[in-house]
């Protein structure tokens, strides 16, 4: 298992913006019933933890939160710098069904795409499934092999999981499929773009206000 030390912090006494110059990353845990507990971790230790587990991965909580197991739920990172401004994690129970966002990925090649008849098209490049914590897989293999012509398709009803995993999502939700190819088209000429102040963007890229909630 995936250990990371979580160290308890106090919003009243202590900014972000210290934590952040100390090489702490603020961040809340939440979730299967648990109180919910702000946090700091440290943030080299924590990419270690991300670039092995990411948002699928089980974490074993040490330090001021230990015995406890958690997943990465959501993260802002600044869109210039890079920095890490906050995380979220929720708290995992063992044995109980908790939803967590898997990656999908494509294994085999495509005969469509070998003998160039169409291009591959992925629709989805994660899913979000709900189940036990033994249970969740690293990613979710989709086969290739079985794209073949144009508009050939694998949708999440064709995946075959362990019964215990539900999809969130309509099993007729498309996941990958062949197109016909496109002619390049000409690039459209852009207008210089505006400089803005820097913003930051969550997980899945939305904007993000420069405030954290958890600490008004």
């Amino acid at each position: 298992m995936t250990e990371l030390k979580f160290i308890k912090r106090d919003a009243e006494k202590t900014s972000p913006e210290f934590l952040r110059s100390q090489g702490l990353v603020p961040a809340v845990c939440y979730g299967a019933g648990n109180e919910t507990t702000l946090v700091a971790v440290e943030d080299v230790e924590f990419r270690k933890v991300y670039r092995k587990v990411g948002t699928s991965g089980l974490i074993d909580m040490t330090g001021d939160v230990s015995g406890e197991q958690c997943l990465v739920q959501d993260m802002q990172v600044h869109v210039v710098s890079g920095e890490l401004q906050h995380i979220d994690f929720k708290f995992v129970a063992k044995g109980q069904a908790t939803e967590v966002t898997v990656p999908v990925e494509i294994v085999g090649e495509s005969p469509a795409v070998v003998n160039k008849v169409g291009l591959l098209n992925i629709s989805r490049d994660e899913l979000v499934i709900e189940t036990i914590p033994s249970k969740i897989p690293e990613s979710i293999e989709v086969d290739g092999s079985l794209l073949k012509e144009i508009g050939d398709s694998v949708k999440i009803s064709d995946l075959k999981l362990d019964s215990a995993i539900e999809f969130t999502d309509d099993l007729d939700t498309t996941i990958v499929s062949i197109i016909a190819p496109r002619e390049d088209e000409p690039e459209a000429e852009t207008e210089e773009p505006v400089s803005m102040e820097p913003e930051l963007v969550d997980q899945k890229g939305k904007q993000e206000d420069d405030s954290e909630s958890e600490e008004a």
